[in-house]
């Protein structure tokens, strides 16, 4: 279920985003995140049927790590674009050498096939399968932790969203790596690592899933504003010239000016044509601007009626 939802909600952000937004490191770490869950299974296609067109040996499971692996590596860089950290951000020839140093032993697996929902615990004896996995995994704990040290000076409500499911992530590594250790060097455990397998998954997949909930969280804020700042500036624009809109938003633009601030300048003006009786609204218009006085309080005096 939360494999499904998390692909729904990176699918609809990948969309929704491709134009603006294909050449940000958030983007591409949002689609490889989506390819990464969608192995698991979409509707009909299960990984069963998905692997079998890649000739049944499990393949699937390296491109899933694979993806998770560049998933991570470009939310990293997505980061430290964000906290103005350029210094910090990864270079993608060594995201190359993360990929190849579990994808060499995986290579190595003697009779990787057939297609097996447990492929890693059913070769956990075998050393590349052990070595495979404890690569790709502790990876992914690297990552993690490399980007809670970059959001750890951030207090805002989005941060520590993104840094509880990045914790839990980091949890859910280190016991992974832990089960994969005892399970192929410790004789007699195998009841073991299938039951500590599952019980690794919860904190994983629940910090991906509170992740993606943070990428849907700051999307709908960002087309609220959107909405917000057109909304206001059309109003606006009804005290001016016909092209009073679109050099506003050139200007916007120019300036760097975000939506929020665009809509603040817009609603300023339309408040104090209120006050002195220079503008008048429709009963629908005068209840959203009510709304957007009430909303923006702190910084914007509601205009006397």
């Amino acid at each position: 279920m939360i494999h499904t939802i998390c692909l729904i909600a990176f699918v609809l952000v990948v969309v929704l985003r491709a134009r603006s937004s294909w050449r940000k490191p958030a983007w591409w770490a949002t689609a490889f995140g989506a390819v990464s869950i969608a192995t698991y299974g979409i509707f009909w296609a299960t990984p069963a049927v998905m692997d079998s067109l890649l000739r049944s040996r499990n393949i699937l499971t390296l491109v899933r790590d694979s993806s998770a692996v560049a998933a991570m590596w470009f939310f990293h860089n997505a980061v430290a674009t964000q906290r103005h950290r350029p210094e910090r951000k990864l270079p993608l020839w060594a995201l190359a050498l993360a990929v190849v140093a579990f994808a060499v032993p995986f290579l190595l697996i003697r009779h990787p096939g057939p297609t097996s929902a447990d492929f890693v615990l059913d070769r956990l004896q075998s050393f590349p399968t052990w070595l495979f996995s404890s690569v790709y995994i502790s990876i992914m704990g690297v990552l993690a932790a490399s980007v809670l040290a970059l959001l750890r000076f951030e207090k805002s409500i989005m941060t520590r969203l993104y840094m509880l499911g990045i914790s839990l992530m980091l949890v859910g590594s280190g016991m992974e790596v832990a089960y994969l250790f005892v399970a192929h060097f410790v004789p007699g455990t195998t009841g073991f690592a299938h039951d500590f397998y599952n019980v690794a998954e919860g904190p994983f997949f629940g910090g991906i899933f509170i992740g993606v909930l943070g990428v849907a969280w700051v999307l709908g804020v960002r087309n609220f504003w959107k909405y917000l700042a057109r909304w206001t500036l059309r109003i606006d624009a009804r005290a001016h010239d016909t092209g009073y809109q679109a050099q506003i938003l050139l200007k916007a633009r120019v300036n760097g000016w975000s939506d929020r601030q665009l809509a603040m300048d817009s609603a300023v003006n339309i408040r104090d044509r209120l006050k002195v009786g220079a503008q008048t609204l429709s009963k629908a218009d005068d209840l959203v601007f009510t709304g957007v006085e009430r909303m923006l309080s702190a910084q914007l005096q509601e205009a006397s009626r």
